[in-house]
């Protein structure tokens, strides 16, 4: 069965000194992506904004043959034959990077000697696998199928897109929408799912419901909302309920705005329930969302807001670090309110960087404190935020960006200017500097510290992560080692990365600590 589930960073799940936070820009915790955040929205905005991506899927499709092929020198090529391409590839893989990528691992960083902990091959229409004691668990377009040994040994159809799915001991639970977008003009909000739990071993279907809305898998709970009034604003509208995944017995029961649905939604690779667990809902709208914490089903806190949330120890935090203006700085807000009671504790301004063009800001390298610490840039330097207050508790003795923060809150890694030598690692207690090492930082790259790993995974886009190269660095000594392809997500214990080759595409699963 799967291991216990652990925090990003290694320590136990639930523990109070490092709570589990899921990141909303970031693909790790679903690998369908921002699909649960759009499905949430009305459904004029919904239609505008597939009709949006399928503009922008054709632009890049056409561009090419718009701009020409004037830059390709053809005077060199032998008759009858085209450049060989094999090498290229061969030694952009080696590098870490991933075939069509011009990334390279930074100077000093080696490709990681280690064996995956797994590898799988998918088709070319890609999807995501999950590995169990039963076998390997595929979700591709073709729909959800368990595989033995190579052999196909069940296999379920799932029409909709951007299903939610989670495993529960015996059982894996399936939620897609019941209302078409695009072919039920009754749609009604938030509409309905139609959810079924399938026995691992068989396939067979053990339970089904057609009543809920807004379904998040948890492998101790499955998340609904059942409405039977309208969306007005009333406390009572709809019930949130926690449900046994094996038979569907309620486990506890809340009432709620409409609309409501676990932040961040559920994983499907055997996490908990998160306590506290914060639930999101819309009382008017998209326009008006709601963020609540619940323990045991009991609320403790409700604010209204858009920004992103984490709790970190006593404290319940918003973040918003989308700045669109780099012309008077980049800067993102966060705000900390008391998980029990919500009264407002603190407010502080911290700065993100600049893209190089200088036409946008970048966000927030990591939203995961330690400690209760999280690492942020005030004033231009580098430093530790104390959560439950507010006030800086340590600065950097250098200027620079804090992007990484070590376990116990004990080293800090700082991205400085300068091509080589840009990542340096201070002692927290001390102030010493401990190590430099070279790296790839953009303004919009986000980090994870796990265990004693920082990893260095790229910058984050509507599609998930856009660049190639994942690249680790020991926190103690500032050993680099590099991964082939490109980041996908985290679980408990592992980084899984994606490569891209031109009939196929391979995910292979990592230890998310390498010197742990």
């Amino acid at each position: 069965m799967l291991e216990r589930p652990r925090n990003i960073d290694g320590s136990d799940y639930g523990s109070e000194s490092e709570p589990p936070i899921r990141e909303e820009s970031m693909s790790e915790e679903r690998p369908w992506g921002l699909w649960p955040e759009l499905r949430s929205w009305p459904v004029p905005v919904q239609i505008g904004a597939g009709a949006l991506a399928l503009a922008m899927i054709g632009t890049s499709f056409a561009l090419p043959e718009l701009v020409g092929h004037g830059d390709v020198d053809e005077s060199d090529w032998p008759d009858g034959e085209l450049p060989a391409a094999e090498g290229a590839i061969a030694a952009e893989a080696e590098s870490g990077g991933s075939p069509g990528s011009d990334e390279s691992a930074p100077d000093g960083v080696e490709p990681y000697g280690g064996d995956p902990l797994w590898s799988t091959e998918l088709g070319t229409d890609g999807g995501t696998v999950v590995h169990l004691d039963q076998g390997a668990l595929f979700l591709t377009d073709e729909g959800l199928r368990l595989e033995d040994g190579g052999e196909r040994v069940w296999e379920h159809p799932v029409e909709e897109f951007g299903p939610e799915v989670g495993v529960a001991d015996e059982v894996v639970v399936v939620s897609v929408s019941i209302d078409s977008l695009f072919e039920d003009e009754d749609y009604e909000w938030p509409g309905r799912e139609d959810t079924v739990a399938l026995d691992l071993e068989t396939g067979e279907e053990v339970w089904r419901d057609q009543d809920a809305s807004f379904v998040s898998v948890y492998s101790d709970a499955v998340l609904m909302t059942e409405c039977t009034g309208e969306q007005d604003g009333n406390i009572g509208d709809c019930i949130l309920y926690a449900r046994d995944p094996q038979n569907l017995a309620t486990l506890w029961s809340t009432p709620t705005y409409a609309s409501a649905q676990a932040v961040g939604g559920g994983t499907w690779t055997g996490e908990p329930v998160p306590d506290p667990l914060l639930i999101e809902s819309y009382p008017n709208g998209h326009e008006d969302r709601t963020v609540t914490a619940y323990e045991d089903g009991n609320a403790l806190a409700s604010v209204q807001t858009h920004d992103g949330s984490f709790v970190a120890g006593d404290t319940l935090v918003f973040y918003d670090d989308y700045d669109d203006n780099p012309a008077d700085e980049c800067t993102a807000t966060l705000t900390g309110y008391g998980l029990r009671g919500g009264e407002r504790l603190w407010q502080i301004e911290a700065e993100t960087a600049k893209t190089e063009d200088l036409v946008s800001c970048g966000g927030l390298a990591t939203v995961r404190p330690r400690d209760g610490m999280l690492p942020l840039t005030i004033g231009g330097e580098a430093a530790l935020v104390d959560l439950a207050t507010g006030e800086t508790a340590w600065t950097a003795p250098e200027a620079g960006r804090a992007v990484g923060l070590g376990p116990g809150a004990d080293v800090l890694a700082v991205a400085v200017e300068g091509e080589t030598d840009n990542l340096v690692a201070y002692d927290v207690e001390s102030g010493d500097e401990l190590w430099t090492a070279t790296a790839s930082i953009g303004a919009s790259t986000r980090t994870s510290a796990v265990g004693s790993t920082l990893w260095v995974h790229g910058s984050a886009s509507m599609w998930g992560w856009s660049d190639y190269g994942v690249v680790a660095y020991n926190l103690e000594t500032g050993e680099g080692l590099a991964l082939p392809g490109s980041a996908k997500e985290f679980r408990p214990g592992q980084i899984v990365t994606v490569l891209d080759d031109i009939d196929r595409t391979t995910l292979s699963a990592w230890p998310a600590d390498l010197w742990g």
